[in-house]
Formats: structure tokens, C-alpha cells, sequence
């Protein structure tokens, strides 16, 4: 009886101790657990520094309007955890209903059920309320109730993200380019350095979960904003290149499309549109084929051609060529033209009608004993050197060289009218910029000055490629050739009665070489031109590819969208239209300025004109019938309205006299107004900002 006893007291003994040993055990467990968090607290407590982003560049239009702008986006959070239980049922309702209104996807009950359901299970984490908020949305969320506080008893949390938005949408895009970590393309691309600016450093103290305050530190460094690019495009005639080019793709189903407009003394490309239509029919910007799509150009190439035979006095454009009734074999293989009945013709015809078998056989007959003297002669004119472009863009450029592999006995006469090479459009247009040129060969430039803090820091000036890629004589035998395309030739579907159009027409058969019997034909459509013919002040190339509804040609799918924009830009630009009084009478007037115009009035009234023809009109609306003479009051009536005037030709004394009480002004150069960024006629915002360059 007693050892059951004493065993019963052993046991005893042994439960007491285990449970004391596991007790010890716990509270051990809790103080290391303990310690660990509160070194871990301590450790995420010290302040650190935090990278501060930047302020990104814009990118700008010729006239200074945004193509490209950092606009801040927040991903807004809820901390739960720091609403008071009474404030939060007081206010959740009216919250709810703020929260609806301003987001438009719940209702105000769905949004309540939410805030109820993350009050009560997510007391010790962020809750997610909303992405890609706006800064003005953001306002407003600070106004609604309980949010209104500050974030320790409101709750709200904020985290800025760098967005860039494209006011105008589509246009330029691929050009414009996009600031991305994979793959980044165009101006955002080439410019990068300069429009990312230097960022900056905070230091920060974390006073919560998640909540770090700004500190005082003297490593403290403000961030440098990006410089502004200020690029060559121009609004309104991309706008209407877009269009077109858009409604061509559809209209002719083809797969893709570029327009690409230059000035022709500086080599400034004022549209660069690049469409593709998918799968979908839906059409956007995909890829830059204005730069990175080599191609056979077809019969625009015949223009070099030409010229290197007449530089190398081989022939004249009056001798006389035979076009065999279309067809023409050379070794294995056929050429054949587009169906006509000419037989003998001159070379001037041969070229208007754009005659395969006319311009193989002259290149061929003189030029098949040695075809190096004919690709050395397409070597000078800088057809087969790269261009060397601001925005990245692939090597595919290839031209033959005799002797060389894949150099043939069919490769002159085929390569004369076209083919066998690989170029983009930029170096077709490029080229024949030249020709409009007198000979002088422009780089191509999409950007003319970059811009910190409103003012101008460099400025771009146009770049010479070669200054002579041909004789001026020379020139002068091929333009009534380019004119004659339209006059009466692939292209008289574009003939104008207001101006002359000089260019060339392309087609060219993608699959030619390979190509199975059954196979059917791929086309490229092309047109390449300048105008006024007479003083050409813009070139310009189109290019559809592989359009299926029927039209393959250049005169009948590419060149009506080359006139499109031609007209456009004629309406657009006085510069280019034709004088109504003789220019040397112009130049024996004297300089008159807006400001001035009281001064002068006894001059120009006996006169009945201005003292520039490109503001003539604009002084003749201003002539007061009751006085007798030119005054001010029209530009101020049109400011008093909220419409814009034409600011041209006024020094910036004036300038900013009248604009003073309107709109505020920034300024880029000295001397008279050349252009403005709100247009004349456009209607304006008071205390909106118009920039004014000057020259």
C-alpha cells in the first residue's frame, strides 16, 4: 500500500517538473521572439535614403505643343488599422457615395460592403483601393470624409508612379517612342540622357508599418528635371498624313503603310506616320517602317538611273529608245512593262510611263561592259551609305557590287529599274529631297532644339550629307521628267490647277524572285515627289504595302495620298504660295512692324500695300474704315474674344503688350515673332500659356 503510494508521489513529482520545464521553455521562447522583433524594429526604424525620381523631359512639336508628358499616377491604399471604429460608422456611408461618384465602377453599396469587409480582416495590412489614380482624382480623394485627415488617422496612402501620357494619341507614337526597361524605342530612346534628368535622394524615418517621413539631412539632394526635345513634327500635317494613311490600308486592305514629309533646305521631317493593319482590321503604330523597312523600291529608283546616265553622257532624254511592245528578255529571264502600245519613244516618255523595258535597255546597253562604272555613279549619290538617324534603326541596307556573290547577268538591267537592292523609304525620299535640293543632300532630323526651364539651351541647324550628288544641269533635265509623271504620265491622276507636283511613281512585285507559278503576286505601292515643282519647299514618299482590293499601282494607291497632304500643307503654309506682286518690289519697301503701323500710315495707304507679302491680308483686315488707317484693334478684339491672332511680324515689346492681360508668354530667341503655339484662330484659356519664338 505505501510503495503504490510513494510510486503515485513519484509520478506526481515528475508531471510537476515537466510542466515547469515546459513552461520555461515558452517564456524563454517568447522573450528570444521578442528580442528578435524588437532588434527587427529597430534594425527597419534607422532612416535610410530613398531615390527620388526625376521630373521626365517633354517632348514637343514644332510649335511647341506636347507629342509626349510625365504625368504622375498613384496606386492609393487604405491603412485600416489607424480609422477610429466610431469616426469610421459615423462617415463610411457618405465616404461610399464619394468613393462611387469618383470612380465610377461600384455602386455605393458595393463600395460600403468593401470598406466594411477590409475594416474587419485587415486591421494589420494596406488595403488596396485603387490604381493609376490621377493627381486630380487624388484631390479629390483628399476631400472626402475620413480620408480628409491626416494619414495617421485617415488612413490614406498614396504612392507615386511616373506615367507618360501622349496627348495626341497615336500620332508620331513610334516615332515619339516609348521609355520602357525592355526594348525602348524612338526620341525616348535616343534622347534618353537628356530627358531623364538626374534623380534625387531623401532621407527617411519609418514612424509605422509602411510609413516613412521625410527627414532633414544635408545628404539631401532636389532632383534636376529632363530638358525638353523639341522635334521637327508638325501637328496639323501629321494629323492629315494619319488619316489618310489610314483610310488607305483599309480602303485597298493592304498590310501596312509610312508617309513621310521633309522640308527640303534643312532636312526637317514634319510627318513620319507608320500604320499596320492586323489581323483585326484594326489599324495602329507598330513598327517604324519609315527607317527600319528595307525593300526593293521599284520604279522610283529609275530616277538614279537616269541620272547616272546622263552624268556619265551616255545618253540624252530626247534620244530615242525601243520598248519592244513591253517585253524584253535578258538570259533566262522576261521583263515586262505595265500594258501600253508605245514602241519607239524617247527616253523622257520612257521614264513618264515608267517603261521597264525602256530603262533596263538603255542602263544595259551602256553600262553591261563595265556595271561598275553605273553602281560606282548609284555609290556617289550616297544611295547605298547609311544615314546615320538620331533614332536607332537595323543595318538592312544592300546594293550590288558587280563581281561580288549574287552579282548576275540579269543583275543591271533588273537592278536599273528597282530591284536587287534593299532600301527604306527615309532613303528613297532622302534622295530625291536632293533633287529638290539642287543637288544638296540633307541628313534627315526629327528633333531642332532642346529646351531647359523654358529657355533655349542648344539648337539644332541642318546637317549636309553631300553637296552635290549630281550636276545642276543635270537636275535640270530630270525635273520636267518628274513633272511630266504628273503632267501626263502614272501620276496625272494627282495633277493640281494651284500648284505642280514633280515625282515618281512605284510599283514593285515583293515576290518577284522565287516566286511559284500558282503564287500570287505581292505589290508595293510607292510615290516619291516635292512641291511646288517650280520652288520646292517639301518632298515626300508614301508607301502602302501589299494592297489586295484590286489597285496596285503607285499612281492609283500611293500618290492620291501624297496629294491629300500636298493640299494640306499648300492651305497650311503661305510661305510656299506663288507672290501677287513683285518681289522686287517687296525689297525696295521698308521693314514695317504691327507697332508701328500709325507711323507709316500716309506710306502704305498711298501704296495699298504691306511691307510683307505674307501679311498682307492680316493688314488688311486690320484697316479701320472710320479712320482711314492701320491700327491694332482687330488682334485686341480677337484677344478680348478668346480667339487667337496672328502674332507674326510683331517684336516682342508689342507682343507682350498686347498679351499681357490675356495669356502668359514664354519666349525663345530675339528679335520679331516667327511662330506662336496657339494658332491664329484657335480659341484660348485666360492665364493659359502661349510660347512665342522669335528671330
Amino acid at each position: 500500500m505505501m510503495q503504490a503510494k510513494d510510486k503515485n508521489n513519484h509520478f506526481r513529482v515528475i508531471a510537476v517538473y515537466l510542466f515547469v520545464l515546459t513552461i520555461s521553455f515558452v517564456v524563454v521562447a517568447k522573450i528570444v521572439k521578442i528580442q528578435q522583433f524588437d532588434t527587427a524594429i529597430n534594425t527597419n526604424s534607422q532612416p535610410r535614403f530613398f531615390n527620388v525620381l526625376a521630373p521626365r523631359g517633354n517632348i514637343l512639336a514644332d510649335d511647341g505643343s506636347l507629342l509626349a508628358v510625365s504625368m504622375p499616377l498613384y496606386n492609393v491604399y487604405l491603412d485600416m488599422s489607424v480609422i477610429d471604429d466610431e469616426l469610421f460608422e459615423s462617415n463610411i456611408s457618405e465616404l461610399s457615395e464619394g468613393l462611387s461618384l469618383l470612380f465610377e465602377d461600384k455602386t455605393d453599396s458595393e463600395y460600403e460592403h468593401f470598406l466594411r469587409v477590409s475594416k474587419r480582416l485587415s486591421k494589420n495590412r494596406y488595403v488596396r483601393l485603387k490604381l493609376k489614380v490621377k493627381h486630380n482624382e487624388l484631390v479629390a480623394l483628399k476631400r472626402l470624409p475620413i480620408l480628409k485627415l491626416d494619414q495617421n488617422r485617415g488612413g490614406l496612402i498614396a504612392e507615386q508612379r511616373p506615367h507618360r501620357e501622349t496627348p495626341f494619341g497615336e500620332l508620331a507614337r513610334r516615332t515619339i517612342g516609348e521609355d520602357r526597361e525592355v526594348n525602348p524605342v524612338g526620341i525616348e530612346r535616343a534622347y534618353n540622357p537628356i530627358l531623364s534628368g538626374l534623380d534625387g535622394v531623401n532621407l527617411k524615418r519609418k514612424i509605422a508599418q509602411g510609413v516613412w517621413i521625410p527627414q532633414d539631412s544635408d545628404g539631401n539632394k532636389m532632383p534636376e528635371p529632363g530638358d525638353d526635345i523639341v522635334t521637327t513634327i508638325n501637328i496639323d500635317m501629321q494629323d492629315v498624313a494619319e488619316k489618310s494613311l489610314e483610310a488607305a490600308l483599309i480602303n485597298e486592305n493592304a498590310d501596312w503603310g509610312c508617309v513621310v514629309l521633309m522640308e527640303v533646305a534643312t532636312g526637317e521631317i514634319k510627318v513620319i506616320a507608320n500604320l499596320k493593319k492586323d489581323t483585326l482590321d484594326r489599324v495602329r503604330e507598330h513598327f517604324n517602317y519609315a527607317i527600319a523597312e528595307h525593300v526593293a523600291p521599284g520604279s522610283t529608283f529609275k530616277l538614279a538611273s537616269i541620272i547616272a546616265g546622263l552624268e556619265d553622257g551616255k545618253f540624252e532624254v530626247t534620244d530615242s529608245v525601243d520598248l519592244q511592245r513591253g517585253r524584253v528578255t535578258y538570259y533566262d529571264r522576261v521583263m515586262i512593262d505595265s500594258p501600253h502600245k508605245f514602241k519607239k519613244v524617247t527616253i523622257k516618255k520612257a521614264f513618264i510611263i515608267s517603261s521597264n523595258v525602256g530603262i533596263s535597255s538603255i542602263i544595259n546597253n551602256n553600262y553591261k561592259k563595265d556595271p561598275s562604272l553605273f553602281t560606282d555613279r548609284i555609290y556617289k549619290m550616297g544611295l547605298s551609305t547609311p544615314l546615320d538617324l538620331e533614332l536607332p534603326y537595323p543595318d538592312g541596307l544592300r546594293m550590288p557590287i558587280p563581281n561580288e556573290r549574287g552579282w548576275s547577268g540579269v543583275t543591271l538591267p533588273w537592278m536599273s529599274t528597282g530591284y536587287e537592292m534593299a532600301l527604306t523609304p527615309l532613303h528613297v525620299l532622302t534622295f530625291y529631297n536632293a533633287i529638290a535640293n539642287r543637288g544638296k543632300m540633307m541628313k534627315p532630323i526629327f528633333t531642332s532644339a532642346l529646351v531647359g526651364g523654358g529657355i533655349e539651351l542648344v539648337k539644332k541647324y541642318p546637317e549636309m550629307i553631300n553637296p552635290a550628288i549630281c550636276s545642276e544641269s543635270t537636275i535640270d533635265k530630270v525635273i520636267p521628267l518628274l513633272i511630266g509623271v504628273i503632267e501626263e504620265g502614272t501620276a496625272k491622276n494627282i495633277k493640281s490647277d494651284r500648284y505642280q507636283i514633280a515625282g515618281k511613281t512605284g510599283t514593285t512585285v515583293l515576290n518577284y524572285a522565287g516566286r511559284k507559278q500558282d503564287e500570287e503576286k505581292m505589290y508595293q505601292a510607292s510615290f516619291a515627289g516635292f512641291f511646288p515643282a517650280e520652288n520646292p519647299k517639301y518632298s515626300g514618299i508614301v508607301v502602302i504595302n501589299n494592297p489586295k482590293n484590286g489597285q496596285v499601282y503607285g499612281g492609283k494607291v500611293a500618290a492620291p495620298i501624297f496629294k491629300e497632304l500636298a493640299d494640306k500643307v499648300f492651305a497650311l503654309d503661305m510661305e510656299i504660295h506663288r507672290p501677287m506682286i513683285s518681289c522686287e518690289i517687296l525689297k525696295s519697301l521698308p521693314e514695317v512692324k504691327y507697332g508701328e503701323l500709325e507711323e507709316v500710315n500716309l506710306v502704305l495707304k498711298d501704296l495699298g500695300i504691306s511691307d510683307n507679302q505674307d501679311q498682307r491680308a492680316n493688314l488688311r483686315d486690320q484697316i479701320s474704315e472710320k479712320e482711314g488707317g492701320l491700327i491694332m484693334d482687330r488682334i485686341e478684339k480677337g484677344l478680348q474674344s478668346g480667339v487667337m491672332p496672328d502674332l507674326r511680324g510683331l517684336n516682342l515689346k508689342d507682343a507682350l503688350y498686347l498679351l499681357e492681360n490675356y495669356v502668359q508668354v514664354q519666349v525663345i530667341g530675339s528679335g520679331g515673332v516667327i511662330k506662336q503655339s496657339i494658332k491664329t484662330g484657335d480659341k484660348f484659356i485666360m492665364g493659359s500659356v502661349i510660347k512665342l519664338e522669335l528671330a
